[in-house]
């Protein structure tokens, strides 16, 4: 499948090389293409190429957005609006303000002024593309084969389109992840949104980044 990445951060890097290990094609758009860390990082990953977002949208079959959310808005609009016509998007993202956590470790979101949450926007302004919430609600460490002694971790995601979200939870199994929760539609974004805001607490108070959100049934 051809895969873009729109974010050339942990998060990005993380997932191109993990998808690419998986045989996937996959482009990295950036607005950073000659940054010297990024064209180190490539060569170790001859399976990835990197190019600006415009290129790395219109390639892409599945596109994961993984900005910052001061440059999400600012990356879809680069990457062209047309090119997410009838894709899947999954937004990794979290609306956060980029300010350093307080002294408990909590982050912050931007304030919207509305209650939409970050998924929500990004579909408002993608209206023709499938949004899928998903891989937001831990770090980039942990987003390719989590591995865990206590059990099986759980990965929640959310959209609007059921086919949307069955294509995003078989690639999420291909990269590990075997208990894949369907929250609803894009509106629960907010909910996933906040994991993050507890995930990041208690890394920050423990100390240890090697924790995520399960699931247990009875």
């Amino acid at each position: 499948m051809k895969i873009a990445i729109l974010g050339s951060g942990a998060a990005g890097t993380t997932l191109a090389a993990g998808l690419s290990r998986l045989g996937h094609a996959v482009v990295i758009g950036t607005r950073h293409t000659g940054k010297e860390s990024l064209e180190k990082w490539r060569k170790e990953h001859s399976g990835v190429s990197t190019g600006p977002y415009s290129e790395a949208a219109a390639f892409g079959e599945v596109i994961f957005l993984c900005t910052s959310w001061q440059g999400t808005k600012e990356a879809v609009e680069m990457a062209g609006i047309w090119n997410f016509k009838k894709k899947i998007l999954v937004d990794v993202t979290n609306p956060l303000n980029g300010k350093e956590p307080d002294k408990t470790g909590r982050l912050h979101y931007v304030p919207t002024g509305s209650a939409a949450s970050g998924g929500e926007q990004v579909q408002a302004w993608l209206q023709e593309a499938h949004v899928v919430k998903a891989l937001n609600t831990v770090g980039s460490g942990l987003m390719v084969n989590p591995q865990f002694s206590q059990g099986l971790p759980a990965m929640l995601i959310a959209g609007n389109d059921d086919l949307a979200k069955l294509a995003v939870s078989d690639l999420l199994s291909q990269m590990g992840w075997k208990d894949i929760i369907d929250t609803g539609g894009i509106d629960m974004s907010r909910h996933l949104e906040s994991l993050y805001v507890l995930w990041f607490a208690y890394g920050f108070r423990s100390g240890s980044w090697n924790h995520a959100f399960g699931l247990l049934r009875k």
